[in-house]
């Protein structure tokens, strides 16, 4: 690679200025770490990471888990304000761009949340929890918010949530068991969608999930759209995974069983640090992908799926 990689973070989190400290749902800092609490509460730090880092653009969520739990109530009136600062966030900082935040159990009234994010606010996209109330995005609830997205064909970022035995999880492995689950979650949801009609469907329906979740690809291997067959005939669903970071392990079996086509560069910070352009480029190449796979990952996937044109290609204008 002789020019430098354009990066599009897919995953990034911020709080809005209402659950902050000292506003109306203030959230305490929890398990985080009083330097993950101070990053996720204050725009301007991932804002001098991304810069410091040589990434191009962030997406930034704020999920309705991390929000307001897993069992409490969720007032419209909240949502609606969270998504109005999204909105805001994203015109003032041209290296952030906010994903409208849905409660997407919520049936009609989420999709009309949906509808007013993407068409009044203007944001590039929606993120979803993928799971509720045992219930997961497969499920009928969920559909209506589904078919806004695939209508405007803006993508869909499936979040982990923590697993009901979460408590059991962490006594036996500590944060790692808590992770671990998370991803349970978030690749039953994936498996949930595989083993239904959605992506038939809604063909317009992009969905992305977290890496957390990479260890259904042994389920999805076994039959149906991600089948042996299926994938040596070079066939691609419109399911996309994030990266969580550039270990080029993982990328390459993101690559390999999805496609560099189908990868996305992405951190979940501020848990993890903003990706940094130079490690990024060598640990593209220690995954051996090709220089044009490298940009796929890197940030043209995340360009296209958001319908921005790549950054150099702007400037040369």
């Amino acid at each position: 690679m002789t020019a430098p990689l354009d990066i599009v973070d897919i995953h990034a989190h911020l709080w809005p200025p209402a659950w902050r400290p000292g506003g109306k749902y203030e959230k305490p800092a929890g398990a985080f770490s009083p330097e993950i609490h101070r990053k996720i509460t204050t725009p301007q730090a991932l804002v001098d990471e991304l810069e410091q880092s040589g990434v191009s653009l962030a997406v930034v969520t704020a999920t309705i888990e991390s929000l307001f739990g897993l069992e409490a109530s969720i007032p419209l009136e909240a949502v609606r304000e969270a998504n109005d600062w999204l909105a805001t966030l994203s015109r003032e900082h041209s290296t952030l761009t906010g994903f409208a935040v849905v409660d997407a159990f919520a049936g009609d009234e989420a999709a009309r949340e949906a509808e007013r994010a993407i068409v009044e606010l203007g944001l590039s996209g929606l993120v979803i929890d993928s799971s509720r109330a045992s219930k997961f995005i497969a499920d009928p609830a969920v559909r209506p918010t589904l078919e806004v997205a695939a209508r405007h064909r803006v993508p869909v970022f499936v979040h982990p949530v923590a697993h009901p035995d979460a408590g059991v999880l962490i006594d036996g492995a500590g944060n790692l068991g808590n992770s671990l689950g998370r991803g349970l979650m978030n690749g039953v949801a994936f498996l949930s969608v595989i083993q239904s009609p959605l992506l038939e469907e809604l063909p317009d329906l992009h969905l992305v999930f977290a890496t957390l979740g990479l260890g259904a690809i042994v389920q999805a291997a076994r039959a149906g759209i991600y089948a042996r067959s299926a994938r040596e005939a070079g066939r691609r669903p419109n399911i996309y995974f994030d990266t969580m970071g550039h270990d080029p392990d993982i990328v390459r079996t993101l690559t390999g069983f999805f496609g560099a086509d189908r990868v996305l560069a992405g951190t979940d910070w501020p848990i993890l640090p903003a990706l940094d352009a130079d490690a990024l480029r060598q640990s593209l190449e220690q995954a051996r992908l090709s220089d044009q796979e490298a940009r796929l990952v890197a940030g043209g996937n995340a360009r296209r799926l958001l319908g921005l044109r790549h950054q150099q290609a702007v400037a040369a204008e």
